[in-house]
């Protein structure tokens, strides 16, 4: 017997003589002991039973915080408390396991100093952690609702300011919807669930729901919700995935509160296809509760939904406004043509003729193949058909505001617009015209705050960008301008639009080489026949070129000139007088205002906004121009006082 043998049985012969019992693990200390002086670490832990507790802890805290999870959920608990057990829990597995360690096979119920000190140890580790996670959470909530600012200025603000910005409880997102059928082409069924769900909830005055544009331009993309929620200004998001099997269709949403980032409620449905429409209303009133809100929808379905139960025509209505979105020339025309589908496969679809209303507002203003007056008479009449059909629609107030606007009745446009909101208060896109046509009234300081809302709910938004940079430029505020523009730039480089704007507000800021490289992006995305008469324009504006020659040129394109292919043009009537006067020709400014003026719906109105015209704003000819495109010009009552009768 070794002397290490003969020690460990002197002492459990002494232990037998003391108190009569035989310590069993010391026993299999003398009995497992080889020559080796220790025995492995794991078969210590294994004898020890520290796996086994360890297991069972984590597997019973696993439990623990599911239970927890559905009740809290259940009775609305708040959100803190799941994150504050998940902690208490962490902690308390390395006290376990030292527990494990000194009592898992010895039975024995004294604490030593040891266990005292290590226990004490894991205690202040994890006071300290609740501490700094308590911090963190008081750091989050006390910052006030709407704190973040919707200005330019807001762009450039550091990652920490818009970490510390807290959206409203009430503000949400609809992510798209996954398409999980296999077939790409199928892409358009699934958004348009996410599409009819947002459209439900946007109906809803006490919510704050970010619009299609911006939400769907997260589609595909692998970010983090609390990323996603940050960078569209809301507190929760619904997410989901559609799998369309022939007639049949399984949807799962989910809603997850994006500051603590735990899912408040989720759902699967398994339905016929033909009860999709009440599937989205179902969806929607789910989350309606979840938020506490009461949902301005009635239930009867497929009608209260999207007021048709034709598969096809909603299929063609749902490609369609996919279409109308992306706001070129190519699409918008294949939208009117998804639209006018829509109405043939369900002449009844009011949804379908409002999408076709909406398409002929704004197909004008990029392509040349119709007239503004043919664009607007069909509009009106869609517009007219879907409010026959469903006088809640928004989508046709907002078309017969467009109209109105173009028409210069001003006071009717805004109150079509107001209506759009009033029944949509999430409704980005009447917030957006809503805001152009007030700057085109005279009054660019009102624009500007309508279009920042319009921002707010659609921050992703490329026309929303470009609409809120012209209103700055209106205000002299180029800088801001440029800086609205610039993230829609990097999101989409080949965006005609904020190319423009930031190229034209370097202009009038006196920045010629700042702007060549928008001013040349854009000809090339929109027309490169107008290539050289970029290079000139700025030639001229260093002092190299002939000014006159080139206003000259400029004032003699004919109207919407800039739609034509290979015009040699990439300056539109609200651009023209603005460069007109920055090559010293006041007169070729006005003369070019006065000889459009005459031309029905021109945007002549954004162009005498511009601070550029200020040297002939209270001039007669300009207050008579004034006058006939209805412009109640607030700058030129303050720069001007009383105009001439």
């Amino acid at each position: 017997m070794t002397p290490r043998r003969a020690e460990l049985a002197q002492r459990i012969g002494l232990r037998q003589a003391t108190d009569g019992q035989t310590d069993g693990a010391l026993r299999e200390d003398v009995i497992g002991m080889g020559d080796a002086d220790v025995e492995s670490l794991w078969v210590r832990l294994r004898r020890r039973k520290v796996v086994q507790w360890g297991i069972a802890y984590a597997a019973g805290a696993w439990g623990l915080l599911q239970g927890l999870g559905y009740v809290a959920t259940t009775f609305q608990w708040p959100s803190l408390l799941q994150p504050l057990m998940a902690l208490g829990l962490l902690v308390g597995l390395p006290i376990v396991l030292v527990l494990a360690w000194y009592h898992g096979d010895r039975g024995q119920q004294r604490v030593t100093a040891a266990e005292l000190a290590i226990i004490t140890l894991l205690f202040l580790v994890g006071g300290a952690m609740f501490w700094r996670y308590d911090r963190a959470s008081s750091a989050a909530g006390g910052v006030a609702p709407g704190a973040a600012r919707s200005t330019a200025a807001s762009t450039a603000a550091p990652a920490a300011a818009e970490h510390a910005a807290e959206a409203p409880a009430n503000s949400i997102a609809v992510l798209p919807f996954v398409n999980m059928s296999g077939d790409p082409a199928a892409d358009y069924f699934s958004d348009g669930i996410s599409e009819e769900v947002l459209n439900v909830l946007a109906r809803t005055p006490d919510l704050q729901v970010a619009a299609r544009t911006s939400s769907f331009a997260f589609k595909g993309e692998q970010k983090d919700v609390q990323v996603i929620a940050r960078e569209l200004k809301v507190r929760m998001i619904l997410e989901g995935s559609v799998r369309r099997q022939d007639q049949k269709v399984r949807i799962t949403a989910q809603l997850i509160d994006a500051k603590t980032g735990f899912h408040l409620w989720s759902e699967t449905y398994d339905r016929e296809l033909k009860d999709v429409f009440a599937i989205q209303d179902e969806i929607a009133r789910a989350i309606g509760d979840k938020l506490k809100v009461q949902l301005v929808r009635s239930s009867s379905g497929a009608v209260a939904s999207a007021g048709t139960t034709s598969l096809e025509a909603h299929d063609h209505y749902l490609r369609g406004l996919a279409l109308w979105q992306r706001r070129r020339e190519a699409e918008l025309w294949q939208a009117i043509e998804e639209f006018e589908s829509a109405i043939a496969a369900d002449p009844t679809y009011a949804s379908a003729h409002g999408g076709l209303a909406l398409g002929y507002a704004v197909i004008a203003d990029y392509s040349s193949r119709i007239s503004i007056a043919e664009a607007t008479y069909r509009s009106t009449n869609a517009a007219e058909m879907a409010l026959a059909l469903d006088p809640s629609l928004p989508e046709p107030y907002a078309a017969l505001g467009s109209v109105a606007t173009y028409e210069r009745r001003r006071p009717t446009a805004r109150a079509l617009y107001q209506r759009a909101i009033a029944l949509r208060p999430s409704f980005a896109t009447a917030y957006q015209w809503l805001g152009t046509s007030t700057m085109g009234d005279g009054d660019p300081v009102a624009g500007l705050a309508s279009l920042e809302r319009a921002s707010t709910l659609d921050p992703r938004s490329l026309v929303v960008a470009e609409n809120r940079a012209y209103v700055l430029t209106t205000l002299g505020r180029y800088a801001e301008a440029r800086a609205v523009c610039e993230p829609i730039m990097v999101l989409a480089p080949d965006y005609y639009g904020c190319q423009i704007r930031t190229g034209f507000a370097e202009l009038l800021r006196g920045r010629p080489e700042e702007a060549r490289p928008f001013l040349v992006r854009a000809a090339e995305i929109n027309d490169p026949s107008a290539l050289p008469l970029v290079g000139e324009l700025i030639d001229a504006l260093n002092g190299r070129g002939n000014r006159q020659s080139l206003a000259a040129r400029l004032a003699a394109f004919p109207f919407r000139s800039h739609l034509e292919p290979d015009s040699g043009n990439i300056f539109s009537d609200s651009e023209i007088p603005g460069l007109l006067m920055l090559l010293g020709a006041p007169d070729a400014a006005i003369d070019y205002l006065e000889r459009n003026s005459s031309e029905p719906f021109a945007s002549l109105d954004w162009a005498m906004m511009l601070p550029a015209l200020d040297p002939i704003r209270c001039g007669l000819r300009f207050r008579a121009v004034q006058k006939k495109l209805s412009i109640n010009d607030l700058r030129a009552a303050k720069q001007c006082g009383k105009p001439a009768t």
